[in-house]
């Protein structure tokens, strides 16, 4: 059975004032008797006479059981409660002043005196009156108190040498009470898979997620470029969590694409830094050059883009993502629109943040742009088209014939409607897209289509003269149909909301789809009865890309098909043969095994698509390494079908 021993409430300022050293009688501290419960630190053999009193009740004072008056006063056993100079009659047992004490007596055989004290880190345990280990979770607590060990409850004993364990919280555990589970208490919880400040920083953890899988919907920054939430190519982000292309831009020896985050990469002719990449050397004409390896075009601090237009002038141009527009290259005729003739050959620290925007107008902003050989045109956000640069042929459409070097001060072109988008071209014809879906055209008389009395001041062009552009006709397709895409030029094609294609204008051999046909549409009247495209029954267009002499469409479920003239291969039939016939006639280009495409475009003499799975495919043309394949080699001209090798993986 057990014993225990207390000190009485009364007492114990008498016991503070004894020293903690034997007494001049109890002096055995050492010998055989003492040592075995009165060394400090030592639970001694002997042990403190137990009895059955309650823990932390004071108890009852004890006397010697010899004293037939008190037996059985202790509980069983007739257990003596210690007190101090009171009589005790086990010399060497020793017990405990108080509940949580280091404090402890001894008996010499005849009374109670001051004993040894527990070592630190030490209390006495009432029960035996050993000295025991405190809990290091109770050290600053009472008995009874609620503390934690990790994010277990303990509630501390009596002596605050034991605890009892109770709850483990779902949370973290603080100051003895359970916390509710939440995203950030640095403890991994059910529904996360992280919870990591530091790693949370490097963005290994987001929102308590482990962001090093890719498809988890969680940017893993240095690691993943992007993470849609699925492995599914061909969607912007790849399989591998990398950016692909989603828009491309193509000038005469020149690609450009676009990432899903507004990256930009161009590769090719480097002529006049067109490519802005700070000197002027080609790119993706060498293994070491390949456009993955390229680093994305530096717009300035924390700019992105969200179009971009290259011309076959070496000149290119990007609206951002807060609206500004910037452009470099070639400026021989101020397309840059910088207020100066100087080029910007995105060398000696003229990209980035030193590339200051166009100066559109107090307040202006644009969403789109259109550089041609020598002149820039840009949608602005409030529906207004602006151009500046060359205005032969009244390409600027500002009823004069000045030469503007910025847009500043110019007033937009009188259109009947805001517009949607804007298309300026090498041979200075300018359109524009309604959000109504209607199209007006100006520039060069030749190639515009326009009504008969659209030349009012004697020169061949629309919209050098006053009234010649608040006049121009609103182009009308048969069907009573409107257009969704548009592009303008020496030939112009149009995508219509059926999903037909409409081509007008002068083509080459074979490039307006109709079989001998060079020339049609270039009147109000004509162009309003011009049949759609023949395509084959049941199928629309998707997309459609305007090359020097060619032209080439991506049809309902992906088939792409080109035709016109095929000198580089540009068409992407393994042939250098002319193609003078109906789309619906024409072989699909061999994009690969179950491949199809989302969108194309075209330079002057080469093509590119982005397939299905989110790489790219370039044919025709290569001579500057412009299909980013890294060599000089065409692709598309021989062989009989385009080769694998003219696909690749762009990567930002």
């Amino acid at each position: 059975m057990n014993r225990k021993y207390w000190l009485p409430l009364s007492l114990l300022a008498a016991a503070a004032g004894l020293s903690a050293a034997c007494s001049a009688k109890f002096t055995a501290c050492d010998d055989g008797h003492c040592a075995k419960g009165g060394v400090a630190g030592s639970g001694g053999v002997g042990g403190a006479v137990s009895g059955a009193g309650k823990v932390g009740s004071a108890g009852k004072a004890g006397h010697d059981k010899s004293d037939p008056s008190d037996a059985g006063s202790g509980g069983e056993g007739g257990a003596e409660e210690p007190a101090l100079s009171g009589a005790c009659s086990e010399r060497g047992r020793v017990a405990c002043t108080a509940h949580a004490t280091a404090e402890r007596i001894a008996c010499d055989g005849s009374k109670w005196l001051a004993g040894t004290t527990c070592a630190p880190g030490e209390l006495c345990d009432s029960t035996s009156g050993d000295c025991a280990k405190v809990v290091p979770e109770c050290v600053d607590s009472v008995a009874g108190s609620r503390v934690c060990r990790v994010d277990q409850l303990l509630t501390c004993g009596v002596d605050l040498i034991s605890a009892s364990e109770g709850e483990t919280c779902a949370g973290v555990c603080k100051s003895g009470v359970c916390q509710k589970p939440i995203c950030g208490d640095q403890k991994v919880e059910p529904g996360e898979t992280c919870d990591d400040p530091q790693a949370t920083a490097s963005g290994a953890c987001v929102k308590c997620q482990s962001a090093t899988v890719c498809g988890d919907g969680v940017l893993y920054a240095g690691h993943e470029q992007c993470d849609d939430g699925n492995t599914l190519p061909g969607d912007g982000c790849s399989a591998s969590c990398q950016e692909e292309p989603v828009a491309l831009a193509l000038g005469g020896h020149t690609t450009c694409a676009i990432s899903l985050t507004g990256l930009v990469k161009c590769w090719g002719l480097n002529h006049a830094g067109e490519l802005g990449t700070g000197d002027g050397g080609n790119r993706g004409d060498t293994p070491s050059t390949l456009p993955s390896s390229l680093k994305p075009i530096n717009l300035g601090t924390g700019r992105t883009a969200t179009a971009v237009s290259v011309s076959a002038n070496y000149s290119a141009c990007a609206v951002l993502d807060n609206g500004d527009l910037k452009c470099w290259g070639n400026n021989h005729d101020g397309q840059l629109g910088t207020g100066d003739l100087q080029d910007r050959r995105a060398g000696l620290n003229e990209m980035g943040d030193e590339l200051l925007p166009v100066r559109l107008g107090d307040g202006l902003k644009a969403r789109g742009v259109s550089i041609a050989k020598d002149y820039a045109c840009a949608v602005l956000t409030n529906g207004g088209v602006k151009c500046w640069g060359s205005n032969q042929y009244g390409r600027l459409g500002q009823e004069n014939d000045a030469y503007p070097l910025s847009p500043e001060f110019l007033s937009a072109v009188q259109l009947h409607g805001k517009a949607k988008t804007v298309s300026a071209s090498d041979d200075g014809v300018t359109c524009a897209l309604l959000e109504s879906g209607k199209v007006e055209c100006w520039g060069a008389i030749w190639f515009a289509t326009h009504a008969d009395n659209a030349e009012l001041g004697g020169a061949p062009g629309i919209g050098d003269y006053p009234g010649e552009i608040t006049q121009l006709p609103l182009l009308t397709f048969s069907g009573g149909h409107v257009a969704q895409a548009l592009i303008g030029g020496i030939v112009s094609a149009a995508i219509l909301d059926d999903g037909s294609l409409r081509l007008w204008g002068n083509g080459a051999v074979g490039q307006l789809g109709q079989p001998g046909v060079l020339s049609v549409g270039l009147t109000q009247a004509e162009l309003a009865v011009l049949p759609a495209i023949a395509i084959g029954t049941g199928r629309t267009v998707k997309s459609v890309a305007l090359g020097k002499t060619h032209t080439c469409a991506v049809f309902t479920g992906g088939d792409l098909k080109c035709w016109g003239v095929n000198d580089s291969g540009q068409l992407g039939l393994g042939t250098v043969e002319t193609v003078d016939a109906q789309p619906q006639g024409i072989n699909p280009v061999n994009l690969g095994v179950g491949r199809s495409a989302k969108l194309v475009a075209a330079g002057q003499s080469h093509t590119c698509a982005i397939l299905d799975d989110g790489r790219m495919k370039c044919w025709g043309l290569n001579a500057s390494g412009e299909l980013g394949l890294g060599d000089t080699n065409n692709r598309g001209d021989s062989g009989g079908k385009l080769s694998d090798d003219s696909t690749f993986a762009l990567s930002f």
